[in-house]
């Protein structure tokens, strides 16, 4: 889901990276100055490869210890509650507009930037085939 929120600056980096590196060759062609060459490479393979990744680390990180710990999920006719520790969210079935299935969690999509993630290692397999038997029932048409 981290993935698909930062989708649209990746694609703009993946654009600018090969372009960087061009304009290394570019420099490397003209005998430009080295340090121009090195810069424009190392920027370009940096924007390609490791922008999307770092984020997805950074994006991480910055969330809340808290949604990670264990939780009581109850569900139901009308929608979704988890319990903690620390919090309690109540979720009505219609503010969900699709569900995104990762392996190792279910994130309930609200909206374009904001989802709520069910993990599936808090759960026993029966917990998760139950879990997966309402979200299949629950699938807008």
């Amino acid at each position: 889901m981290i993935e698909s929120m930062l989708r649209p600056p990746v694609k703009w980096m993946r654009i600018a990276g090969p372009m960087l590196v061009a304009c290394g060759v570019v420099f490397l062609l003209t005998n430009s100055g080295s340090l121009l060459l090195a810069g424009s490479i190392l920027a370009g393979v940096l924007c390609t490869f490791a922008f999307e990744p770092l984020m997805v680390w950074y994006s991480l990180r910055a969330q809340n210890a808290a949604i990670r710990q264990g939780y009581h999920l109850v569900v139901d006719d009308v929608g979704v509650t988890m319990k903690a520790e620390s919090y309690e969210s109540r979720l009505a079935w219609s503010t969900v507009q699709r569900v995104k299935e990762e392996p190792d969690v279910w994130f309930l999509v609200l909206s374009k930037m904001e989802a709520v993630a069910v993990y599936k290692d808090l759960m026993t397999e029966e917990q998760r085939s139950q879990f997966a038997a309402v979200l299949a029932q629950r699938q807008p048409a």
